[in-house]
């Protein structure tokens, strides 16, 4: 990994497989919200579409959060519903790099 602000480098490793060789891909949080206030009922299809590929949502008024997304699958929805929504994510793996 690269530090820009003390130009410094530091190795880091991880596993790309757990103990039994299935593959570990990043995975989180999708948070979308209107990108106007017209765009409101576009919540409601995107939690059905998440729905339909097998996540949990929560839907608001104002937003909703998708729990266990896929990297993949938050591009999907993304691409999908990006001219009505504001769609922000946040991916991890399980367990996280370590830094060396």
């Amino acid at each position: 990994m690269y530090d820009c602000q003390t130009d410094s480098c530091t190795d880091f490793s991880f596993a790309f497989f757990d103990a039994v060789g299935c593959a570990r891909p990043l995975a989180g949080t999708l948070t979308a919200t209107p990108a106007t206030p017209d765009d409101a009922a576009s919540l409601s299809d995107l939690s059905t579409y998440a729905n339909g590929l097998g996540y949990r949502s929560d839907l608001a008024a104002d937003s909703v959060i998708v729990h266990g997304i896929s990297l993949a699958d938050a591009l999907a929805l993304n691409a999908r519903f990006a001219e009505q929504l504001i769609i922000s994510c946040d991916l991890r793996r399980d367990p996280p790099v370590r830094f060396g």
